[in-house]
């Protein structure tokens, strides 16, 4: 994950030259960069936390109306390692799992670049602006997982992998913005986070064989998925 953040790192620096070019040029362009964690309002059984974190660099333009917003960054949403309850597994050839000699272990994680768009307008002659937007991305889905399942008698299942999903998700947003002073700010802001999970599901037993081995009858699950969540933000505009 190092080199997303480096690679991120230089993308947002020839943006911020292009920004303060833009600014030079034209009064209405502004630049500003971002840092975030937010706060899942609601869980589900991918076993990710609630916690999210992320930052980015956003282009405005200011008009008499409002502000319109662009934003290219990176969240990320991790989760911790779990244990799946291998008697509930899947089995081919009406085979049991013995749970007492039968592991699977899994960990997801959520992240990526993502793009964010927004429209904010002052509230009257205070420092708070409303806006509304969306994001785009930061949707990648990541599930470890490693098992090793027997009967104890006639087979043994040997897996490990990774299974990832990637969608262009859609997750809309509502919130407010409060100026500290000219270069500083914060945002307190609610999305509907979206993502399609991806989940690797083993069928114990598709080979009656004690060598290892054995994922012909495996596939991958998918769901869509909305989780809200509530952000605080630090704005630095420069």
């Amino acid at each position: 994950m190092n080199k997303v953040f480096r690679r991120l790192g230089y993308i947002l620096g020839v943006l911020g030259l292009a920004g303060a070019s833009a600014a030079a040029q034209d009064r209405g362009f502004d630049a500003a960069f971002k840092l975030r964690t937010g706060y899942g309002l609601s869980t589900n059984d991918d076993r990710l936390e609630r916690r999210t974190l992320g930052f980015g660099f956003e282009l405005g333009y200011q008009t008499t109306y409002g502000r319109w917003g662009a934003e290219l960054g990176y969240q990320y949403k991790p989760g911790n390692q779990f244990l799946n309850d291998p008697s509930a597994m899947a089995t081919a050839h009406n085979v049991m799992v013995d749970p007492t000699q039968s592991v699977d272990s899994r960990k997801n994680q959520l992240g990526g670049i993502a793009g964010r768009f927004s429209f904010e307008r002052r509230l009257g002659a205070s420092d708070f602006h409303w806006r509304l937007g969306f994001q785009v991305g930061g949707a990648k889905f990541r599930q470890e997982y490693i098992g090793d399942v027997s009967n104890g008698s006639t087979y043994e299942d040997t897996y490990n992998g990774i299974a990832t999903k990637t969608v262009a998700s859609f997750s809309p947003m509502a919130g407010l913005r409060w100026d500290l002073d000219a270069e500083e700010g914060l945002e307190l802001n609610v999305i509907s986070l979206g993502y399609t999970s991806a989940n690797y599901v083993h069928v114990a037993g598709s080979e009656l064989d004690l060598n290892g081995g054995h994922a012909g009858l495996d596939y991958i699950q998918t769901r869509a998925r909305t989780l809200p969540h509530v952000e605080l933000t630090y704005v630095l505009r420069f």
